[in-house]
This record gives structure tokens, C-alpha cells and sequence, in this order.
């Protein structure tokens, strides 16, 4: 069946602790034999090539100062066979430090593998800095099975501290259910204004996330 889905249930049942080296996408500082470990364990790949997070364009979001050609290399699992489970990714810009967490729990796989055996998904991450803003965003991905890589292609932004509480695929939609922060309401607080929203792709293959409803 596909590949992608037996893979990501897999980790849920898995017990284990994973220690990675914290390689940060230099091509150049990784030793000869050098796998990712991010995605050998998410999908059972054995590659030297990453997974790497293209950070969104500032402008999408003024708090943030990241610039849209950062990228930012997952290179560890961190609560592995929970729940809670994240892919870890550190970056720098600047004097700025920054965390990014792939919640890889609530990949969603689009569709079926492509001829060129190329599939796609989509799965939520978040980027957080020195400042207070968790911003999260629901990202695309190709998988290539022939070349054993994942590309980021597109991010849609969710919001700011949010709370999701569901993302499923229904009738080729992606569905997403979040808490976010009602107008009276404080950041430090729980938020609790429910908030449906329904995403889709441009195209039969995929490049780009696209607002479908909000109710």
C-alpha cells in the first residue's frame, strides 16, 4: 500500500531513543559514511541528503525575522514512540537562534506514488525563536523513492500559538481543526476559539498549498 503511511505508523509503536549528530545542511562537515537519521527513521530511506525546512518568508508573518532562503536541517527525533513525537531542527541567523519541530504524527500522504515513483504529503511544523511567537505552518513535501530525497515545496501559515487538535485528508481536502487565541484573549493564555480549515493543492503534482474554506 503506500509506503509513506505503513512508515509514519510505524513510529508510533516504536520505542526508542535516537542520539544524532547535529549536522546543520553543510554538505562539506558530513563524514563519508553519513546518513540522515531523521529520515531513515521516518521513511526507511538510507540517504546522505537531509530533510531539510525551507524557513518561510518573513513577510508572511512580521513578528519573525527569518529570511525565506534559510533553510534548516532536521537532524533529530525527539520523543520518539509518543504521541508527541518531533522531528528537531536548529538554526542561526544573525545573532538569532531558532528551533523548527516537524510534527511527523500528523503526516498526511496525497494521494498515490506517482510513475516517476514520487509521492507527496503534507505535515505541520513550527518555527520559534528568542521571542515569544510559536508560529506553525502545514508544509508540502515530495518524496523521491528513485533518489531518496525529500524536498520542501510550499508552506501555508496557520498561526501563532495555536493548538491543533486535528489534520486529516477528506475527499483529496486537507481538514485541520486548531485552538487559536480569541480577540479578548491574552498569548499567555490556553486558546480556545475552535477554527476549521480546509487546504488544497494546486495541481494533479503538487507545488503549492492552497486556501480552500474557513468556517
Amino acid at each position: 500500500m503506500k509506503k509513506l503511511i505503513y512508515i509514519a505508523l510505524a513510529c508510533v509503536g516504536v520505542l526508542a531513543s535516537v542520539n544524532v549528530a547535529r549536522y546543520m545542511g553543510d554538505s562539506s562537515s558530513k563524514a563519508p559514511n553519513y546518513h540522515s537519521e531523521v529520515i531513515r527513521t521516518l521513511f526507511a530511506m538510507e540517504t546522505s541528503s537531509d530533510f531539510i525546512i525551507n524557513l518561510p518568508d518573513s513577510d508572511s508573518n512580521s513578528d519573525t525575522s527569518t529570511d525565506k532562503n534559510t533553510s534548516v536541517t532536521l537532524t533529530s527525533i525527539i520523543g520518539l514512540g509518543t504521541p508527541h513525537g518531533k522531528a528537531q531542527g536548529n538554526y542561526q541567523i544573525g545573532e538569532e537562534r531558532g528551533e523548527v519541530l516537524l510534527d511527523y504524527m500528523f503526516i498526511n500522504v496525497l494521494g498515490s506514488m506517482t510513475a516517476e515513483n514520487k509521492m507527496y504529503f503534507v505535515a505541520p511544523f513550527t518555527v520559534s525563536n528568542q521571542g515569544s511567537g510559536v508560529f506553525t505552518y502545514v508544509g508540502l513535501f515530495e518524496q523521491d523513492i528513485d533518489n531518496q530525497t525529500i524536498q520542501h515545496l510550499d508552506s501555508y501559515f496557520i498561526g501563532d500559538r495555536i493548538k491543533l487538535n486535528e489534520m486529516r485528508l477528506w475527499d483529496s481536502k486537507i481538514e485541520l481543526s486548531f485552538n487559536q487565541h480569541g480577540e479578548q484573549q491574552a498569548y499567555a493564555e490556553v486558546p480556545t476559539e475552535t477554527v476549521h480549515l480546509t487546504l488544497g493543492v494546486d495541481d494533479v503534482i503538487p507545488t503549492k498549498l492552497l486556501k480552500q474554506q474557513d468556517i
